[in-house]
């Protein structure tokens, strides 16, 4: 039980550090290898939301997916040109996808 606890930690502290870098790092090498790294958070959630929860559990696992394609949005946009709004969808996978494992799973 501690051990998924520091698990959890771990990753909420990871989280909250590409979050913060993401927005706040200006050069655009670094700021991509942030963006890239919190889509692979974002999906790694997803993954976690997804197979943590019960197999008869069908509406939570579909949010949990839901959570991840928000990552999927984010890189479209991405290569659309709206960096803000991309930033954002990635933020919003992650975030909601960290309430939802931590309080819903």
């Amino acid at each position: 039980m501690a051990l998924l606890l520091i698990f959890f930690i771990f990753i909420a502290v990871i989280n909250l550090i590409c979050i913060a870098l993401l927005f706040l790092v200006k050069d655009p090498k670094m700021n991509n290898i942030f963006f890239v790294g919190t889509v692979i958070l974002g999906v790694l959630i997803c993954y976690l939301n997804i197979t943590s929860l019960a197999s008869n559990l069908i509406i939570p696992q579909i949010v949990a997916g839901f959570f991840g394609v928000l990552s999927l949005i984010g890189i479209v946009l991405k290569y659309m040109r709206k960096f803000l709004a991309a930033k954002i969808f990635v933020t919003a996978s992650v975030v909601l996808g960290i309430v939802q494992l931590f309080f819903f799973a």
